[in-house]
């Protein structure tokens, strides 16, 4: 019985042992505060906008650290979201959808402000339920010149465009543009826009003061949808946009007067061989001071391709007209800029789901540096 007690208290000190030091660590522990940092406006990154496609009503645009590809941020797109970057503002734009339910009942779509330094919600206006809950194509959300008013896509089909004046905080109007699709607004113009129309024209839209009506002009026709259709996707210098055709021919268009005025067209691949054609979903990016457009190009190309990823990037010299380089590259459908002191392209690979970074070399080459997984089902980069 004397041994049976020894050995009870043993275990007893035993036990103490072990439950001083759990309890003395629970004193020392302190709950952690939760803090934001806050990203410098004036750091570059790159926003990459996945459409989260396999659970759509969950879509989010990644920050990315231009340099590492590391992400840096998260911003939440809602169902299809499409994204807006303004230049010169610590704002980025969302115009989303919700359903209480997730995938059913009353549709409610907004428009979302976020900071650009905290990321986090600054306002979000009510927009009427017809926006176009499509693929993250650019001219899908654009935004005046002087930022007063936000231009969204409609789609029911049926299309239109609503019209946000950010300064009142509030819809402002919608304008119908039957037939087109796409958003171009004026670099000089503050209440002018311009639409691409499958009849061939664009469209060109004043604006009243308030942003609730607005008068249309047609240009004249300047391609055949039938035959060989444009990309949505243009690049804009000022007033000049810049147009690639499913069969590889460049328009240089103005929307500088009333109607928009097709300034020069010349084929890509001239004189090449193997069919090569631009494809993807963001098929270009221009660095305008270099007068060079990049082009995601494949070979083979025929009816229907003009989705299939790049198996090379070309550098267009845009006075000239030529082929400056050509660059092979893992399959792309999406490219972007970032400028700066040193430019550099982002792409996307569909395939593998990442992002990659380019380093644009002397003559019109570029060499991939960088690869980084992101996201699922990224469709629009933007570089800020």
């Amino acid at each position: 019985m004397r041994q049976n007690s020894r050995e009870v208290f043993a275990t007893l000190l035993l036990a103490s042992a072990a439950v001083l030091p759990t309890v003395a660590a629970a004193e020392d522990l302190r709950p952690e505060k939760v803090t934001v940092t806050r990203l410098d406006s004036a750091t570059p990154r790159i926003y990459a906008v996945d459409i989260a496609i396999n659970h759509i009503v969950d879509g989010r645009a990644y920050v990315l650290n231009p340099e590492t590809l590391e992400m840096i941020g998260l911003i939440g797109t809602g169902f299809a979201g499409q994204f807006y970057v303004p230049k010169g503002r610590d704002e980025v734009y969302v115009a989303t959808s919700y359903y209480p339910k997730l995938t059913r009942g009353d549709r409610s779509d907004w428009l979302e402000v976020y900071d650009t330094q905290t990321l986090e919600l600054k306002k979000e206006i009510r927009i009427v339920s017809r926006r176009a809950q499509a693929l993250n194509y650019r001219p899908l959300m654009q935004a005046s010149t002087d930022g007063r008013f936000m231009f969204v896509q409609n789609a029911t089909p049926a299309t239109s465009v609503t019209v946000v004046d950010m300064k009142a905080g509030k819809q402002s109007g919608e304008v119908p543009n039957p037939g087109c699709y796409g958003i171009y607004p004026s670099a000089a113009k503050v209440n002018v826009f311009s639409t691409l129309c499958g009849d061939g024209t664009m469209r060109s839209f004043t604006l009243d003061a308030k942003g609730a009506k607005a008068t249309a002009k047609a240009s004249a026709k300047f391609f055949d949808a039938d035959k060989d259709a444009l990309f949505l996707h243009a690049e804009q210098d000022g007033d000049t946009l810049w147009f690639v055709s499913f069969q590889g021919v460049v328009h240089k268009v103005s929307i500088a007067g009333e109607t928009a005025i097709v300034e020069d067209s010349f084929a890509l691949a001239k004189d090449v061989e193997g069919d090569w054609r631009p494809g993807g979903y963001q098929p270009m990016a221009l660095d305008a001071k270099a007068g060079m457009l990049y082009v995601l190009m494949h070979k083979g190309g025929a009816e229907g391709s003009h989705k299939n990823p790049a198996e090379e990037i070309w550098a267009i010299d845009l006075k000239a007209k030529t082929v400056a380089g050509r660059s092979p590259t893992q399959p792309a459908t999406t490219l972007a800029i970032l400028g700066g002191a040193k430019p550099a392209l982002f792409g996307v690979n569909p395939i593998d789901a990442a992002v990659i970074r380019y380093d644009i070399e002397a003559g019109g080459a570029v060499k991939e540096v960088k690869t980084a997984k992101v996201g699922e089902a990224v469709i629009q980069l933007e570089g800020k």
